[in-house]
């Protein structure tokens, strides 16, 4: 009975309500406010904040420098971002190599501008050794390519040497440090010369000098070391024991005539007590 007594007093108070005239008045009222805010909102602040329909188009700045694509982004009323990238040694430091939104896309004033450009240091790298193994011209140029140098100067050795076009010397010399880019001068054989020479003494000199000699007199020399299996010794710097060893015995005797170009064995020691004087007239 209680219970009912409370429905029955609720709808009363609610049929009340429903006929009450300021009821309805202030209830139109909210609701015309309400109606007012949404359009406010909807066709003045909002398009105002994200400025709806209005577009720029971005700039294709790839390729130029940092600071001039930076200023033609900033000039289209947008913002940068720059991005350090991975060096390129073939492309010029701090130039814009991405970007995004890409170029051309059409975004809104103030959109920010992602540049990446090709910054970092410099990597270094050792220079290979292309001489003494009968390395040709173009396998060189592919192994300098590999290694991120480049190919500098390309000429043709004044000292012969018996297989054609493959690289006698080569500057800087192997071992070396070189920043990525940087460019490795070669020279190269064209051949035994016509030229007719004659071998000189070498036996008992150290063998820089001894191939310094044979050099000069357009020889090469091949070096012979016990120690390990005999190898073509073009490179002096490729032998770190080189100037501690002796020349013990020559392959061709002085005195003789030889093709310019050709190769001399240096039978060689580190004992200077097993070696003769060396001849004292060079």
């Amino acid at each position: 009975m209680r219970l009912a007594r409370r429905l029955k007093a609720a709808f009363n108070w609610l049929r009340a309500l429903l006929r009450n005239s300021y009821f309805w008045g202030g209830f139109g009222g909210l609701l015309l406010l309400a109606l007012a805010m949404y359009f406010l909102v909807d066709a003045v602040i909002m398009p105002s904040y994200t400025r709806h329909g209005v577009a720029v188009q971005v700039p294709d700045v790839e390729s130029r420098s940092f600071e001039k694509a930076k200023q033609l982004v900033q000039d289209r009323d947008l913002t940068v971002q720059r991005e350090a990238g991975p060096y390129n040694p073939s492309v010029a430091r701090e130039t814009v190599v991405d970007q995004n939104p890409p170029a051309n896309s059409g975004v809104k004033p103030g959109r920010r501008v992602y540049l990446t450009v090709n910054a970092g240091e410099v990597p270094m790298v050792n220079v290979p050794d292309l001489m003494g193994r009968g390395i040709s011209v173009r396998e060189a140029k592919n192994q300098l390519s590999s290694l991120g140098l480049e190919p500098g100067r390309i000429e043709p050795d004044s000292v012969p040497s018996p297989y054609p076009n493959t690289i006698t010397r080569q500057d800087p010399e192997p071992g070396d440090s070189l920043k990525k880019g940087k460019a490795v001068d070669l020279w190269y054989s064209t051949g035994l010369g016509t030229d007719t020479v004659q071998v000189p003494s070498v036996v008992g000199q150290p063998v820089e000098k001894a191939r310094s000699l044979l050099l000069r007199q357009k020889l090469r020399s091949v070096i012979v070391d016990p120690r390990r299996p005999e190898s073509t010794a073009t490179s002096p710097q490729s032998d770190t024991s080189a100037a501690r060893r002796f020349v013990q015995r020559q392959g061709r005797a002085p005195e003789t005539e030889v093709q310019a170009g050709t190769e001399i064995r240096l039978f060689t020691t580190d004992n200077s007590t097993q070696v003769p004087a060396p001849d004292s007239t060079i």
